[in-house]
């Protein structure tokens, strides 16, 4: 049951919302010229194959954010919550489903596979990153198999988009975080080799001191030393023939607790920990003159993520190979997409010298097709399926199949030129797959494991009047045979029950010359077999949130200074129920405001700098998306996660050669 701490604030904006938009709207000078945050912003788009929200990130707004981590990419969104203090212990959620229900790709590479469960499976440099799009829900059958709560696309950079019209250039860009007393500096270079290759590579290293609460604690273990180096080809072969090769490797190291994403404590001591990531990615691309039912697109990649605990000699590895190979045509009113994908995983663990360590292997094989149809001026209708096999053996030589079609079906109606309506219908599949590295000497499968199914209905409209758009939707998703561990907490898979989020959003969005707003309401729930998910007892699955409001917005002062605010208000969960501890807990509520100047000086046109305040206003809480506080339960005294850090000044400065 939602307590009664929900923070005042949350209605309080909310009220102001409609008088201050358009007081803030009138008194903005108007200028024939588009702000940069007009043209380059991130956008939700309702897609018509699962009536998912589609939110779309650009490297503007990474900058304007100074992002760090994955919280940092991700504030502002509603729909995506990133779990706990530590970058390393990170967790995606989309709407409050886990990064277990989910599909992440760097340039195409699939992230696929667990090393250790008290860490994150995802570890990005925001500095590399040309945009991120989120799939929310179970939806196109391009997202890649087993995409069951959606799909994260994370595409790097390219030289071109570095270069403009110069053949050669280079960018140094340093860093400080006040929190941390941390640096972060990075080099990139980039160039045109000849009139078909060009290049870049970038190397970019961080350290960071431990964080402090904004109660002023040090919180020990988060402390960190990260290197990240990059390097792309792109050659256009003309003709259309386009091709890239990059390859990345990002190294951390430092003193993290033994279990990064809790709190400090009696059976949580410090230790050193190591984490490595390599992802080498080749792209090919034919787009055929003249001709529009080729565009073909071949992508193959590999990444290997380790992870080396040093204090027991225990490692674990996770090698994912892949392939996708697809071709869009448009054909009269048609755009179809269609192709086939493969992905193969191993994950690897023991003590760092055994010679045979535990291992287990999946892999999947699928085909896919998605038509656009523009029926009529006003519809567009969308169907698509895939069809997956998916096989494993775990380390006791147990072996699992499991195949099906994972159909979907949309529309989207123009009612009028301001009013849409729009919907549909999404089913994804995944089979049985790897388990967590460090959990392998000691995990076993439920030998009739079956198929996870997730089911997914969508309804939305959006209405635009002027520079203002309002949007609604509704979803409900269902996750059938969800996998996880029995519980209590164990090491042994099995069929849960059926996983079930459901909710809706609502927004308001302000477009105009200088100001941009955007203000989000989110209520989901996620529940297994009726009970609400927790962090602690249902793992990578899920969470509890509260009722969510997420504002972003921008004012463009003048031509090259920006201003910006980005908050983040959480409703409160009380008494929610944790079968596995026979007990309640609490979820209190928090409001995280950010603010932010972004200047490009007129005098010095290669100089851009960026002054950022995270947590403004110094505020003591702990995100839900973070391990739950079992503490005031006996035998469960040291189960709680970090609180977020408290207020952090950062400025930044980049110049361009």
């Amino acid at each position: 049951m939602k307590g009664p701490n929900k923070p005042d604030s949350v209605v309080s904006l909310l009220a102001l919302t409609v008088a201050i938009l358009p007081a803030l709207a009138n008194a903005q000078e108007e200028t024939s010229q588009p702000s940069k945050r007009e043209r380059a912003t991130a956008t939700e788009e309702l897609l018509v194959v699962g009536q998912s929200l589609d939110s779309l990130l650009n490297s503007d707004d990474l900058e304007r954010k100074q992002a760090n981590d994955l919280d940092d990419i991700f504030s502002g969104l509603s729909s995506v919550l990133v779990g706990g203090s530590v970058g390393a212990a990170q967790k995606i959620y989309v709407r409050n489903l886990g990064e277990d229900t989910l599909n992440i790709m760097v340039d195409g590479a699939t992230q696929s596979g667990v090393t250790y469960h008290h860490t994150g499976r995802v570890t990005i440099e925001p500095e590399l990153l040309k945009q991120v799009r989120v799939q929310v829900g179970a939806g196109d059958a391009t997202n890649g198999p087993g995409a069951l709560g959606g799909a994260i696309r994370f595409e790097t950079k390219d030289p071109e988009d570095l270069l403009g019209s110069r053949d050669f250039g280079a960018m140094l860009k340093t860093g400080y975080f006040s929190n941390t007393g941390g640096t972060k500096n990075s080099v990139t270079a980039y160039g045109r080799l000849n009139n078909t290759f060009s290049a870049m590579a970038s190397y970019v290293i961080s350290d960071q001191d431990n964080m402090e609460d904004a109660e002023g604690n040090d919180l020990t273990g988060t402390n960190s030393e990260q290197t990240l180096g990059f390097a792309k080809v792109v050659g256009d072969l003309g003709a259309g023939h386009r091709v890239s090769l990059s390859h990345e490797r990002l190294n951390e190291e430092g003193e993290k607790l033994m279990r990064p994403e809790w709190g400090e404590g009696p059976n949580n001591p410090l230790r050193e920990l190591e984490f490595e990531r390599k992802t080498s990615t080749l792209n090919y691309q034919w787009d055929a003159p003249g001709n529009k039912a080729v565009l073909l697109e071949a992508n193959l990649y590999q990444t290997d993520f380790d992870i080396y605990r040093a204090f027991d000699n225990y490692t674990s590895a996770v090698e994912t190979q892949g392939l996708t190979l697809s071709n869009l045509s448009e054909v009269g009113q048609h755009k179809l997409e269609y192709g086939v994908d493969y992905r193969d995983d191993e994950v690897t663990a023991d003590e760092a010298d055994d010679a045979a360590p535990f291992r287990e292997t999946s892999d999947v094989v699928g085909v896919f097709v998605q038509d656009h149809y523009q029926a009529t001026d006003k519809l567009l209708l969308s169907l698509g399926t895939r069809y997956d096999r998916f096989s494993a053996e775990d380390k006791e030589n147990e072996r699992f199949t499991d195949e099906g079609f994972s159909p979907n079906v949309g529309f989207a109606y123009s009612a009028t030129r301001r009013l849409t309506f729009s919907g549909g219908y999404a089913e994804a599949l995944r089979g049985v797959e790897t388990n967590d590295g460090f959990k392998l000497f000691g995990t076993t499968n439920d030998p009739d494991l079956e198929a996870e199914r997730a089911k997914n209905i969508e309804f939305g409209v959006d209405y635009e009047i002027g520079r203002f758009l309002f949007d609604a939707g509704i979803h409900d998703v269902t996750i059938e045979n969800a996998i996880g561990n029995a519980l209590p907490w164990s090491r042994h898979y099995e069929n849960l029950g059926d996983l079930e989020s459901e909710g809706y959003t609502l927004g308001l969005t302000y477009n105009g010359q200088r100001l941009y707003s955007k203000w989000t309401f989110l209520d989901t729930s996620a529940k297994i077999n009726g009970e609400e998910v927790t962090r602690y007892a249902y793992g990578y699955l899920g969470t509890t949130t509260g009722d969510t409001l997420s504002i972003d917005t921008s004012y463009q002062i003048m031509n090259g200074l920006d201003a910006g605010w980005i908050a983040t208000l959480v409703e409160g969960v009380d008494d929610i129920f944790v079968v596995s501890a026979g007990a309640t807990i609490d979820k209190p509520g928090y409001g995280v405001h950010d603010f932010y100047l972004h200047w490009e000086p007129s005098a010095v046109p290669k100089l851009t700098a960026t002054l950022t305040v995270k947590n403004a206003f110094d505020k003591q809480y702990l995100d839900h998306g973070s391990i739950e506080n079992f503490t005031h339960l006996a035998g469960y005294e040291g189960v709680v996660g970090y609180p977020a850090p408290g207020r952090d000044v950062r400025l930044s400065l980049a110049l361009r050669f």
